[in-house]
C-alpha cells in the first residue's frame, strides 16, 4: 500500500502542477452545469408567451367580427392594409417569413364574410416557420385561440337552430397522468446524468494518458519498472490518482447540475425540481465508481498506445459511452431490471435517472451497482498489470 501511496502522491502532484492540463481537466465539469443553466432557460424563455401577442394580419378589414374577437382574446392586430390576397402577396409573405424579416403573419380571404354567410368554411392562412422555436409559442397562441373562435362560432350556429351543441360532443377522452412532477421533470432532463457521467470520462483523462503514453514517449516507463516494484503497485497508483481527478471532477459536475437546476424557474413550464437527501446519497452511491472505472479503462488503453496523441484519438472516444445506455433508452424504452445493476455504466446511467425520478430503484440495486463497478475497474487494472510485465508492450 505504501508503494501505491508514493505513485498515487506523484501522479497526483504532477497534475496539480500542470496548471494548463488542470484546466483543460476541469473546463468541461465546470463549463458543462453553465451550459445546461442558459440553454434551459433560452428554452424556457422561449416557451412562455406574453400576455399580449402581436400578430400581421393581413386583410383584417374583410372579417370585423374575428378581428374583435382575437383583441377580446389579447392578440394585438398589426394591421397591414391588404385588401386583396392575390398570389403575388402571399408569395410576398412567405418570402418575408422564410428570408426571418417578418415572424409570421394571418392571412384572411377577402371573401370571408360572404363565405361565412354561406355556411362554408373560409380559409385561414396562417404562414410561419415550423423551424423557428422563438415563435413557436406565439404561433401556438394564435391557432389555439382560432380553434376557439371556431368551436364558439359551430355552438352559436347550432343554438340559432334549437340544437344543443352537445349533439356535436361524441365520446370523451380523459387522461389520466399517473407520472409524479418529478417523473416527468426527470424525463425532460434525461442529459443530466450523461454530462456527470461525461466529466468522469474527462476529468481524469490526461493523467491517465501521461501515466501511461507520456511515460512511454519520454522514455520514463522503463526505467520505472527496473525498480524493485511490483507492475500491479504501478497501475494501481495510477489509477487511484486518474479516477480521484476524474472524481473531483464528476463531484463539481453533479452539485453545479443540481445548483443550476435549483437556479431555474422550471416551474413556468409545468415542471418541478427537487432532491431529497435520500436522492442525494443514492447519486453520489451509484455515481461512485464510475470516476475509477474510466481511469482503469483509459489506462488500460494508454499502455496500448504509441504515444501521447495517439492515445488522445482513440482514447477519446470511451467519452461517448456514458450516452450510449441513455439513447438506448430514448429509442427503446425498458423498464429498469435488477440484473442491470451489474453491468458497469449501464447501471449508473439507468439508475441516475431513475434516482431522479424518484423511483425504480432500491439500495439493494445501488449497492451491487456500486460492487460491480470497482469490481469491474480492478479487473481492468489487473489486465494493465499483466500487460506491463511483457516486454513487447514496454517497447512498442
Amino acid at each position: 500500500m505504501s508503494i501505491m501511496s508514493i505513485v498515487a502522491k506523484k501522479e497526483f502532484r504532477d497534475g496539480v502542477r500542470d496548471k494548463r492540463a488542470l484546466l483543460s481537466a476541469f473546463f468541461f465539469p465546470l463549463s458543462a452545469p453553465l451550459f445546461i443553466y442558459f440553454l434551459l432557460n433560452a428554452v424556457i424563455e422561449m416557451s412562455q408567451v406574453d400576455e399580449t401577442v402581436s400578430v400581421p394580419i393581413y386583410g383584417a378589414d374583410a372579417a370585423p367580427g374575428l378581428i374583435a374577437y382575437l383583441t377580446e382574446a389579447g392578440i394585438e392586430v398589426d394591421d397591414r392594409d391588404s385588401q386583396t390576397l392575390d398570389p403575388q402577396t402571399l408569395d410576398d409573405v412567405k418570402s418575408q417569413v422564410a428570408n426571418q424579416t417578418l415572424d409570421f403573419a394571418l392571412m384572411i380571404p377577402e371573401d370571408f364574410q360572404d363565405t361565412m354567410t354561406s355556411y362554408r368554411p373560409p380559409d385561414l392562412l396562417i404562414v410561419s416557420d415550423s423551424s423557428r422555436n422563438d415563435v413557436a409559442a406565439q404561433v401556438g397562441q394564435l391557432r389555439r385561440v382560432l380553434n376557439q373562435y371556431n368551436q364558439e362560432l359551430i355552438s352559436l350556429r347550432l343554438i340559432a337552430r334549437g340544437v344543443s351543441p352537445k349533439v356535436t360532443i361524441g365520446a370523451r377522452p380523459i387522461s389520466i397522468d399517473v407520472a409524479s412532477d418529478q417523473k416527468r421533470t426527470a424525463n425532460v432532463l434525461n442529459f443530466i446524468p450523461i454530462y456527470v457521467l461525461m466529466a468522469a470520462f474527462v476529468a481524469g483523462l490526461g493523467i491517465a494518458i501521461d501515466g501511461t503514453a507520456g511515460e512511454r514517449e519520454r522514455k520514463s516507463l522503463e526505467p520505472l519498472l527496473i525498480n524493485p516494484i511490483r507492475p500491479i503497485d504501478i497501475i494501481f497508483g495510477k489509477w487511484f490518482a486518474s479516477g480521484t481527478f476524474a472524481l473531483l471532477g464528476m463531484l463539481a459536475t453533479l452539485v453545479l447540475c443540481v445548483v443550476a437546476m435549483f437556479a431555474l424557474p422550471i416551474e413556468e413550464i409545468g415542471l418541478s425540481f427537487e432532491i431529497s437527501t435520500k436522492q442525494a446519497l443514492a447519486l453520489l452511491m451509484v455515481s461512485l465508481p464510475v470516476p475509477y472505472i474510466a481511469a482503469s479503462l483509459q489506462i488500460l488503453l494508454g499502455l496500448f498506445a504509441k504515444s501521447f496523441k495517439d492515445a488522445q484519438s482513440y482514447i477519446g472516444i470511451l467519452v461517448i459511452l456514458p450516452m450510449v445506455p441513455v439513447i438506448i433508452r430514448q429509442f427503446m424504452p425498458f423498464v429498469t431490471e435488477p440484473w442491470m445493476a451489474g453491468i458497469p455504466i449501464f447501471a449508473q446511467s439507468v439508475l441516475m435517472m431513475d434516482v431522479l425520478a424518484g423511483s425504480g430503484y432500491s439500495f439493494l440495486s445501488l449497492g451491487v451497482a456500486l460492487i460491480s463497478g470497482f469490481v469491474a475497474s480492478a479487473l481492468l487494472c489487473l489486465v494493465a498489470a499483466r500487460l506491463l510485465t511483457t516486454e513487447r508492450m514496454i517497447q512498442s
